[in-house]
């Protein structure tokens, strides 16, 4: 078995922070994107009721047009 190596060409990133924010609670969403995370998670999982998960999904998909993540 053979293998090739393949050298990135994108520089490498260090992510020291994530921020999880409910996706049931768009009106985070602007803070999040402005805040000094290096990664904003949209959670529709664990913080998010199963009766509210429809609207979560919909909130999201509004939120990744819609607000400046940078």
């Amino acid at each position: 078995m053979s293998f090739t190596l393949i050298e990135a060409h994108a520089p490498v990133r260090l992510y020291r922070s994530k921020l999880f924010v409910p996706g049931s609670r768009p009106s985070l969403f602007e803070k999040a994107a402005a805040g000094p995370a290096d990664v904003v998670c949209l959670d529709l999982e664990d913080a998010v009721a199963p009766s509210d998960k429809d609207a979560a999904r919909a909130n999201i998909v509004s939120a990744l047009n819609e607000v400046d993540w940078r």
